[in-house]
Parts: C-alpha cells; structure tokens; sequence
C-alpha cells in the first residue's frame, strides 16, 4: 500500500474478521484426533503454484502437508486446537468445550505464522459492497465437517460455502434487548495475556512498521437497529468511524440511499432522522499540506459526491497523451502499460512496470529505502523490450538484504485497442504536449479521452497529497482507479462511506449477544513504487472484526487484515501485497 498514517492502518485492518485466537489444547495428525468437539474437512488447491512473471518469478510449488489447520474460539476463556494435514487433504481440529462458542480457524505454517482464513462464504446474502457475505468465524452447535474444501494459495483464503456448515451452525438469534450496544469512544489498549499461535497484540505507538492498531488510539462505534423487510425480523448494523467527531461532522447518520437499502432489504426508519443520505460538504476549510498554509477550496464532483478541488495543481509536469492499455510482446500481455504518443512520427512508447526480488530466493519484494540499490545495467531481448536492472541491499524485516529491481519499456504501435512491441527506439519525448508543474487542473485541456484523465489524475494526486482527507468536513470516500483508460471509470465516489468511516458492515451477534462479528471486502488500486517509476496494482481488501463484551468498560477485540493483489502477472505487486494475513489481539477500554 502507499504511504499511510496510523489511522489508516487502522482503517485497512479493523475490516477483516476473524477472531483468530489459540491460547489452550492442541491435537494433531491428520484425521485422527481425541474425544470432543471437533472441525474436519478435506483440503484441496485451487492454484497449485503462483504465477510464473516474466523473467522476474519462478514458479513456487505449495504442498498442503506443510502446513497445519488451527481453531479457536473468540471468548474468554480462549480454547483452541490444532491438526496436521495428512497427504490426501484430510484434517481434524478437537476443541474441547467450543459448542456453542464462536470460533475461527485457518492456516499457519512450520513457523506458526498463519498463511489464510477459512471463509465462510454464502452467495445467497450479499454485503454493503454487493460481494457474496462472508464470514470467518461461526458458533457451531455440534462438530462441523467442512466437507471438501480449497485453498487458494494467491488469495490466502480457504473457501467454505455456508451450505457445508449449515446443519453445525448454530441459527440462535438474541432478542434485540439482548444485544449488547457498543455505541461510543473506545481506546486501544495492551491485552493482560499472551497472544497465542498467529495473533499479536496491539502495536507500540513508535513502530511505524508495524500495520496493525497502536495502543491508545481512540475509535468510535455506532450500532444501529433496523428490521428485515420480508419477515420484519430484526438486523444490525455497526459502523466503526476513526474517533467521533468524523462520525457528528457527517451528521450522525445511517448514511444508506433509499436504492441500496431496498436492495438489502432493510428498513432502518425507526431511526427516523438519522436514517438519511449523507450530505458531503461544498467547500472546506484546512491547513493545505502542500501549501503549508490555510486554504478554502471550493469542491466539484459528481451528484454521489465532490472532490475535485478549485486549487488543485499540477505536481509535476504531465503529458496528457499518456494512458494506461495492453500492450504484447510475441507471447507475454502486459495489463495497463503506461503508454505515452503518438510523437510526429506515429511511435508511442510504453513503461512496462516491473518489480524487486530478493536474489537469493527470486522472490517478489516490496523495496521501501533504495539509497543503496544503485548498481545498474540496460539490455534489451529479442523481441525489443528494454529492462533497467539495478541491484544493492535494503533493509527487509530488520536485515540486510542483496535484491534486484528491474524497470520495463519499450516502443510501441498500435493494434487496434492494444498495442505491439516493436524493435525499435526512435521515440521522440520532445515532440509530446505537456502540461507544466504549476497549472490549475481546472485549466488541463479536456477535449479528448487521454486529456479528461490526465485531467482527472492531476486533480487525484494534489487531493491525495494535500490531507484534505483528514479535515473535519464530512468528505466522500473517492478510489481512484489509475489504470483506468476510459475517464468514467477513473474515479468511483462511495457515497455511503464517507472519509472517516472505517467500515459499516451486517453486525452478527452471538447468540447470547454479548458480542458479534463482522466482514467485507473492497477492490481498489493502489501504486507502488519501482525507483523513479510507478506500477499500479489491482488490490482485494479483506477485513473483519471481533468484539466481546468483559464488561461495560471493557470488549475484547480481534480484527485481521489481508490485502492481496490479482495482479499476479506484475512482481512489484506481488512483493507489496502478498496476501499475508495479521491477527491482532486487542482490548478496547472506556
């Protein structure tokens, strides 16, 4: 992911569920296992080995019997189980007394790091996002067999469809007066007790690298009521907003349009006034990061929402007949190239993105510090894509490490909606149009297709950069897709969760409703950096979170994130988003 402050962090990671937590009893061997309350299934691959990118990555083999299957519940006191995996898939997790319990389980490896979730997913119920719901813990009622189920090694996920698990899970629902009401500030603070098997605690507030939630930071939840409308049975659902003023600054609303919520089926007007769209703000009032002073813009935007800012400026000079599209080399597709042209002469030239590995095991790697990655050497193959090789060390999890970075590019025709490499280099930048650093985005030219984006792109990067993002104003959330090549699609405003707004998800209570659980996932795109260049990378957020009420002051909380990539074919994005999946325990006190 880009550079990001604490709050953010917090914000990828407190969307993912899991509630993973081993603390007690193991068991193991395959589909053997002792008297008790037990999970099993049969474990298959969905992708026998990643991707094989280019010249950068060779294929890695994934054997399932080097790997072991845990469970544990979500309460206190903390009971959990672990199984190896036999040779033909089968496992059998016994956690003694969790009947009833609300329990997660997933993968970890020879080191005991955890490698996926079990997902619970049923296509038949959708979430806020409009992706199948998803869950990865459940309160089984009796033992649970899982049936034959896959493991996605590119997706750090395991797949259960709710069908499998239905007759185990238990449909036990709380009276409504029963359900414990988390609304108001709470604090991130250290648990008492030590993490078990894949879980961590909460971060020291001076370690910038650690990605899960620091102690002291302050969140705010706000439960809200509704009912089903088929059969008026009650639901709920939770937001989680980065402290309360985010969620009073936008109103102190529900926030869902009427199309959504018909598409739900819920009706939250019981709310009465707070059952209402948000209202986004029309001009703002902050300290400008880039300006270092005051500003007030005015901001325009779509009827979802604004954002564009009437300051907005250009950070760089820009070449506004440069866009993202396909480009072929005799038998490999580069996806969303950088491609800039036509010069006087017809050519066009493409930045093919690369990506770092570390040398000694060719494995994809996100490079932070490249201060001493400077040795460096240009070739070109047979089919005339040139490849800007630099090697050095870096800093990888505390230690030195030998990598090499690699940048692709090369000229290029058209084909039609793509283009072709040619063996060729008589690009002409000199010849291109640009636009200036300096130059208001509302001046860009915006006649033709590539303009409106770089348009577009030129107003994204000054609201990225310039923190309008944290202002008080109640502002939409914008994704802004960079690899877009049609300038509708750049941009995609979500109107129903504003900055601010970590997540708003279907709340699950347990059955005694002393807590619950809850899930989504969101695809975006986010860049990451190869030396002087940008590669964008199609990302899948996966979030969840966990709470259980010790007592009025005091819930015990544990959330997972995992963002992975489907841009399996660009190393640099598998070295930044690897699908590795955290547990963080936590207490959240008043």
């Amino acid at each position: 992911m880009t550079a990001m402050n604490r709050k953010i962090c917090l914000t990828i990671a407190i969307i993912a569920v899991t509630g993973l937590i081993t603390n007690c009893s193991d068991s193991g061997g395959g589909a053997s296992g002792s008297a008790g309350f037990s999970v099993s299934g049969v474990l298959g691959l969905s992708n026998n080995s990643s991707s094989n990118v280019e010249d950068f990555v060779s294929s890695k083999s994934v054997t399932l019997t080097d790997y072991k299957v845990s469970c544990a519940t979500t309460t206190s006191p903390i009971l959990s189980g672990t199984s190896d995996i036999g040779t033909d898939g089968s496992f059998k997790v016994t956690v003694t007394g969790a009947e009833n319990k609300p329990m997660a389980c997933f993968l970890v490896d020879a080191t005991d790091t955890k490698v996926a979730d079990f997902i619970i997913s049923d296509s038949s119920k959708k979430d806020l996002n409009g992706n199948s719901e998803s869950s990865s813990s459940a309160t089984y009622k009796s033992a649970a067999s899982l049936g034959s189920i896959q493991f996605d090694p590119n997706a750090g996920e395991v797949t259960v469809p709710a069908a499998n698990v239905a007759a185990s899970v238990s449909t036990a629902k709380p009276r409504a007066s029963a359900v414990f009401d988390p609304t108001g500030s709470w604090t991130i603070g250290a648990i008492d007790f030590t993490p078990p098997k894949g879980a961590m605690g909460p971060c020291d507030p001076s370690d910038n690298e650690c990605k899960g939630p620091p102690s002291g930071q302050a969140v705010y939840f706000k439960l809200w009521k509704g009912v089903v409308t088929a059969d008026a049975s009650d639901v709920f659902g939770l937001q989680l907003w980065q402290d309360v003023s985010k969620f009073t600054g936008c109103g102190s609303k529900i926030g869902l349009t009427p199309a959504i919520k018909t598409a739900l089926g819920v009706d939250f007007s019981a709310n009465v006034g707070a059952d209402s769209v948000f209202s986004f703000a029309n001009t703002v009032t902050f300290t400008d990061q880039i300006l270092s002073a005051s500003s007030s813009p005015t901001l325009t935007g779509t009827a979802a929402g604004k954002w564009k800012m009437s300051t907005a400026r250009a950070q760089h000079d820009l070449m506004p007949s440069c866009g993202p599209s396909d480009v072929t080399s005799t038998t490999t597709t580069y996806s969303n190239a950088w491609v800039c042209g036509p010069d006087n002469s017809g050519d066009y030239q493409a930045q093919l993105g690369g990506g770092c590995v570390i040398v000694s095991t060719n494995k994809p790697v996100d490079v932070r510090d490249w201060s001493q990655i400077n040795s460096c050497s240009t070739n070109t193959n047979t089919a005339g894509v040139k490849s800007n090789t630099c090697t050095g060390t870096t800093m990888i999890d505390g230690n030195s490490v030998a990598v090499s970075c690699s940048n692709k590019w090369a000229s290029v025709i058209s084909s039609g909606s793509s283009f072709s490499v040619v063996d060729t280099d008589t690009f002409n930048w000199s010849e291109l149009t640009k636009t200036n650093s300096g130059t208001l985005c509302s001046a860009m030219p915006s006649g033709t297709e590539a303009q409106k984006i770089a348009q577009l792109q030129c107003y994204a990067e000054y609201y990225q950069r310039s923190g309008i993002r944290d202002a008080s104003a109640c502002l939409p959330k914008v994704d802004m897709d960079w690899s877009a090549t049609a300038s509708a699609d750049f941009e995609k405003v979500d109107e129903i969760r504003p900055e601010g707004l970590i997540f708003f998800e279907k709340y699950n209570a347990l059955p005694d409703g002393s807590g619950g659980s809850m899930t989504t996932r969101q695809e975006h795109y986010e860049g990451v950096q190869v030396g002087n260049s940008w590669t964008n990378c199609r990302v899948v957020e996966t979030g969840g979170l966990a709470i259980k009420k010790i007592s009025d002051t005091k819930l015990l909380a544990t959330y997972q994130a995992s963002l992975i990539t489907t841009s399996i074919t660009k190393p640099a994005c598998l070295g930044k988003f690897n699908g590795t999946r955290e547990t963080f325990m936590f207490y959240l006190n008043k």
